[in-house]
């Protein structure tokens, strides 16, 4: 079963996004927004990244973008890359986002408690 067939259809709770990341086959599964339901994933594991994007429109998930790792490709650029066309998909140009609106933007302290 691939990670599309997993999902529901419709957007995820946090909850269900934690034991997305928990799932063997992956080595991360974040979204792309900052608190809520969530509408756009970004998924690794050692070979790929993709951008996976809820369409209400259809009550279900695609993928919106697909990068293989290696070569030259870093990781970090697959998941740039990916977090782009997750916005292009919900129509919302990522060369106009500031970083005050952009998704993503939640930036976690050190607080030194665990």
């Amino acid at each position: 079963m691939s990670v599309i067939d997993s999902l529901p259809s419709r957007p995820l709770e946090p909850q269900e996004l934690l034991e997305l990341n928990a799932a063997d086959a992956l080595e991360m599964a974040v979204p792309i927004e900052d608190g809520g339901r969530v509408t756009g994933i970004l998924v690794a594991t050692a070979s790929w990244v993709k951008g996976l994007g809820f369409d209400p429109g259809t009550g279900s998930w695609t993928v919106v973008e697909a990068v293989s790792l290696g070569g030259e490709v870093e990781r970090v650029d697959a998941l740039q890359a990916c977090e782009a066309e997750i916005l292009r998909f919900r129509g919302d140009d990522p060369e106009e986002m500031t970083a005050a609106d952009a998704p993503g933007t939640y930036e976690p302290t050190v607080d030194g408690s665990e």
